[in-house]
C-alpha cells in the first residue's frame, strides 16, 4: 500500500528531529574518553559511487568522528582489488577480522534464509512499517531489537546489525519485451537478487543472471549485458539509481510495482566483542549516526526518484520508453508463489519463528495503516 505524502514526511521529520536533539547532547558527553580507531569494509565498490546507496558509509564516518570530536575514527578500506561479497562480510565481521562492515542481505547459505526479515520480503513491508519492523522489541526492556538477536541467539552470529540505508520502494525492473502474462516470463534470463529472484526461478521459469556462465553481473555491466541481449531484463533499484546506469538506454519496458522490494535495508554489521569493548557514549553516537544516515537517504531516495519520475514521464512521451504496470495476473501469482516459498523455508525451525512474527507484525501494522490512509 502506498504511503500517503503526509505520513512519510512524519517519520521523516520525527526521527531526524530526535536524531538532531541526540547529536547535540552526546557532542559534550565524550570529553574524556579514550581514542579508539575502527576499519570497516563495504559491499559496495568505487563503481558504485554514482549510486546514493554508496554514500552511506562515508556519511557515518564523518558523523561519529564529528559527534565525538575526534575520539573514534572508523576507516573504510577502499581496497577495490578485493573482491569481498555480502556473505565474506558478515564472516569476517563474525569472526572478528574487522570490526563492522556495510553490506546487503544477499546470502547464498540456506541458513541465513532468516536474515531476508530484516531486509527486504516479497509483498511485504512498506518504507514507514520497515522502519517500524526494524526498531521492533517483543519485549520493551531488551537492549536489542528483535532482528538484533536473531544473528547471536538464533545464528551463533557475533554480530549485530544497526539499519544505515534504505531504498523505499522500487521499481519492477527494465525489459527489453512486454511481460503481460505469468507465461511471457518463461525462458527470460533477468538480472535480480534475492527472495524475489528465487521466486521467478521457481516458479515462472526465469533464468538467473548467477546461472549464466559468467555468473553474476557487476552492477557497471548491467547495461552493456542487457544491450548486447546477454540478459532481458535487470533490475537495480529505482528511476534515480538506474539512470546513472543508464537503463533507460538499452531497454524500452519499465515495470513496476518492484513487488520483491518494497523497501529494502542495508545494515553496517558490528562485531559484537567490538562493540561491547566501546564506551557507551560511543554507543549512542554510533547508533546516532546510523539512524540518521538511514532516514537521510530514504528521504533522498524518495525525493531523487520522483523528479527522475518526471524524465521518464517525458521519455515515455516522445516513445523512447513505455512505464507499464505488472498485470493482476502476476502480481496475484507472484503473491500466491511467495507465500509458498515462505511456507516452504519454514520448515526451518528458526525461519518460522521469526516468519510468524513477521507476519503478526505486518498483520497489525497493516490494520493500523489502511486505517489512515487519506
Amino acid at each position: 500500500m502506498p504511503l500517503s505524502p503526509s505520513r512519510r514526511n512524519f517519520i521523516s521529520t520525527g526521527v531526524g528531529t530526535s536524531v538532531g536533539l541526540t547529536t547535540g547532547w552526546l557532542v559534550g558527553q565524550n570529553v574524556n574518553l579514550s581514542p579508539i580507531n575502527w576499519k570497516m569494509v563495504s559491499f559496495l565498490k568505487e563503481n558504485a559511487q554514482k549510486f546514493i546507496l554508496y554514500k552511506a558509509p562515508q556519511m557515518i564516518c564523518d558523523r561519529v568522528r564529528e559527534m565525538t570530536q575526534g575520539g573514534f575514527n572508523i576507516e573504510i578500506d577502499k581496497n577495490d582489488n578485493q573482491k569481498i561479497d555480502t556473505q565474506d562480510i558478515l564472516k569476517n565481521v563474525s569472526n572478528g577480522n574487522i570490526q563492522c562492515g556495510y553490506s546487503g542481505i544477499y546470502y547464498n547459505d540456506e541458513r541465513y534464509k532468516v536474515l531476508f526479515f530484516g531486509c527486504a520480503i516479497p509483498f511485504g513491508l512498506t518504507p514507514q512499517e520497515q522502519t517500524a519492523w526494524l526498531l521492533y522489541k517483543k519485549n520493551p526492556d531488551d537492549v536489542l531489537t528483535f532482528i538484533q538477536q536473531i544473528y547471536s541467539t538464533k545464528l551463533n552470529l557475533n554480530v549485530i546489525p544497526f539499519p544505515a540505508a534504505a531504498t523505499g520502494g522500487q521499481m519492477g525492473g527494465w525489459f527489453n519485451r512486454e511481460v503481460n502474462t505469468v507465461t511471457d516470463f518463461k525462458g527470460i534470463k533477468m538480472r535480480i537478487p534475492g527472495l524475489g529472484g528465487e521466486v521467478l526461478q521457481k516458479y515462472f521459469e526465469v533464468t538467473l543472471d548467477k546461472e549464466l556462465p559468467g555468473g553474476a553481473i557487476p552492477i557497471d555491466q548491467i547495461a552493456d549485458e542487457l544491450k548486447q541481449d546477454n540478459i532481458n531484463a535487470a533490475e537495480w533499484v529505482g528511476p534515480y539509481d538506474d539512470f546513472q546506469l543508464g537503463l533507460h538506454n538499452v531497454a524500452k519496458y519499465y515495470y513496476y510495482p518492484g513487488w520483491w522490494e518494497p523497501s529494502t535495508t542495508f545494515d553496517i554489521l558490528v562485531n559484537r566483542n567490538a562493540w561491547e569493548k566501546l564506551p557507551k557514549e560511543y554507543q549512542r553516537i554510533f547508533q546516532t549516526a546510523c539512524l540518521e544516515t538511514y532516514t537521510k537517504l530514504l528521504a533522498e531516495y524518495d525525493t531523487k526518484n520522483s523528479e527522475k519520475l518526471q524524465e521518464l514521464r517525458r521519455l515515455e512521451k516522445i516513445g523512447k520508453i513505455r512505464l507499464v504496470r505488472f498485470s493482476n495476473e502476476i502480481l496475484q501469482v507472484a503473491q500466491k508463489k511467495t507465500d509458498e516459498l515462505l511456507t516452504l523455508y519454514s520448515s526451518n525451525a528458526t525461519f518460522k519463528e521469526v516468519y510468524d512474527e513477521w507476519s503478526s507484525f505486518k498483520i497489525k501494522i497493516r490494520d493500523w495503516s489502511n486505517l489512515n490512509k487519506i
